[in-house]
């Protein structure tokens, strides 16, 4: 039997995207229209897919937002998507141009409150 004496290093990284819980954390599943990322906010298209938030022109697009995507999912596979909670702003995957504080006041109106 041999043992490992070389010293080792281990690392940890945290998930930093759920800020607290005060505010209870709901989720939902809807079908992804398109592949998603953890953490992406995500509105419902016409279909009631689930959609990344894109900005176009000078305008966010926040019309059907519908949450945070709380893990990563492929096209028309189903997404489990953060309803309601506290979120770190600066976690969120944004898309190019997209900023958290275009979408705070939105969230807000849905539950969910950046931090």
């Amino acid at each position: 039997m041999s043992m490992e004496l070389a010293k080792q290093t281990y690392e940890y990284t945290p998930e930093q995207l759920i800020a607290g819980v005060a505010i209870g954390i709901t989720t939902g599943v809807k079908t992804a229209a398109v592949a998603l990322e953890k953490g992406a906010p995500v509105l419902l298209n016409a279909a009631g897919k689930a959609a990344k938030v894109t900005k176009s022109g000078d305008t966010v697009t926040t019309t059907g937002l519908y949450g945070i995507a709380a893990d990563s999912a492929a096209k028309d596979e189903d997404a489990v998507i953060y309803l309601t909670g506290e979120f770190f702003a600066d976690a969120l995957v944004l898309e190019d141009n997209v900023a958290a504080d275009a979408l705070e006041v939105a969230f807000r109106n849905i539950g969910i409150f950046l931090k």
